[in-house]
């Protein structure tokens, strides 16, 4: 019998032992047809794997479930070829074991709008056997899933934070997360898709300074428009520079609040009474009223935009889901108070960027309704 070339074996990279590995090998000689696997505990030396495949590839196949996650071991392999020549035992090969973590990005789902064009993104890392994070990186793609730009690779797992700046209002980009723990497991997150929508300060309410030197003095002009409003009675307050009116009464906007063309109204609230107009405009056009009222249909929260056609023609309907996270509290029990309104925040004290806000926008022709929960700048400096 002839002693065959000892096979080597390649780096057998760290691997979750809950899926089927296939660890590879190089070996010059005659054909092989099998091979012989041994795989020992690296702390205790004892064998836990001993198996012979029919191969005649260079590689060894683990079944899932074979070792443990958290562990370390020591590989060894030989050959056998046709006429049952067989090589030494390569030299051991370490490798370890580790399940998958969890690694994702926070608070986005598979197609979130954000409203703004400078958007941080979050990623959450955890791990069963509590392997540490290496190094993590954030990828920006196109509609195309083209890459745009990376950021650094980051080895601070204490600030798993990136922005991206700079991305166009109404376009849809991918986002994506790569990284490697301390052992070597490579990660990486599902493409996320994102929808960039925010809103513009249009140039005309940009102050203007004119000198008059004949008095000496400078006037500021701008395009701001003075609105004038009524209020129905005295059962209302203001804080924080937020009117809070009661059920029993009306804010009407009585004056210079007009729209003629393409336009986006956005309207932030945070008391919401249910099954009932709390929003009112007039239609471009038509003259007629538009309104916005937010029901339950099944086990979900809709606002529903109520838009007459005109004269005679009736109306029609948007319907846009109120996100259903912020209107559970920690038990799932839905937010609502003693009057049956809807708080639309999880959150005590109904911090800022957790105001709900309802855009509606037409262009077009078309009218459309959006309901997200602010938690960032809806204005933009570009």
């Amino acid at each position: 019998m002839a002693t065959l070339h000892t096979p080597d074996i390649h780096p057998v990279e760290t691997f979750d032992p809950i899926n089927n590995h296939t660890v590879e090998f190089s070996y010059t000689g005659s054909q092989i047809v099998r091979n012989r696997a041994i795989v020992l505990d690296n702390e205790t030396y004892q064998t836990v794997y001993d198996s012979v495949q029919d191969r005649m590839r260079p590689d060894h196949v683990f079944p899932g479930g074979t070792f443990s996650p958290g562990k370390s071991y020591q590989i060894r392999i030989k050959v056998f070829d046709a006429y049952g020549n067989e090589s030494p035992f390569s030299e051991p090969v370490l490798f370890c074991c580790y399940s998958t973590p969890e690694f994702r990005f926070d608070a986005l789902d598979k197609d979130t709008i954000l409203h703004t064009a400078n958007p941080k993104l979050t990623l959450i890392y955890s791990q069963k056997e509590q392997e540490a994070l290496q190094d993590f990186q954030f990828l920006l793609y196109d509609y195309d899933k083209t890459l745009l730009t990376s950021s650094e690779h980051k080895y601070d797992a204490s600030d798993m934070t990136h922005i991206f700046y700079g991305l166009k209002n109404e376009s849809e980009y991918y986002v994506r997360a790569t990284g490697t723990t301390a052992h070597g497991l490579r990660i990486e997150t599902d493409y996320i898709k994102i929808s960039i929508k925010y809103f513009l300060m249009p140039a005309n309410v940009l102050f203007e300074a004119k000198n008059h030197p004949e008095n000496g003095s400078i006037a500021l002009e701008s395009g701001v428009i003075d609105i004038g409003y009524e209020i129905e009675n005295d059962n209302y307050t203001i804080k924080n520079s937020e009117l809070i009116i009661g059920g029993d009464n009306t804010l009407t906007y009585n004056a210079g609040f007009e729209i003629t063309d393409e336009f986006k109204v956005f309207l932030k609230a945070r008391k919401v009474p249910l099954d009932a107009s709390f929003f009112k405009m007039r239609c471009p056009g038509t003259g007629k009223y538009l309104d916005i009222r937010i029901k339950r249909l099944g086990k979900a929260y809709y606002g529903i935009l109520n838009i007459p056609y005109g004269t005679k023609l009736g109306h029609y309907n948007i319907f846009a889901e109120i996100p259903t996270p912020s209107l559970a509290d920690a038990q799932g029990s839905l937010l609502v108070d003693t009057a049956g309104n809807l708080l639309m925040l999880a959150a005590p004290g109904y911090p800022d960027q957790n105001t709900a806000v309802f855009e509606i926008s037409y262009k077009n022709g078309r009218y459309d309704l959006s309901i997200y929960y602010e938690n960032d700048s809806t204005v933009e400096t570009i």
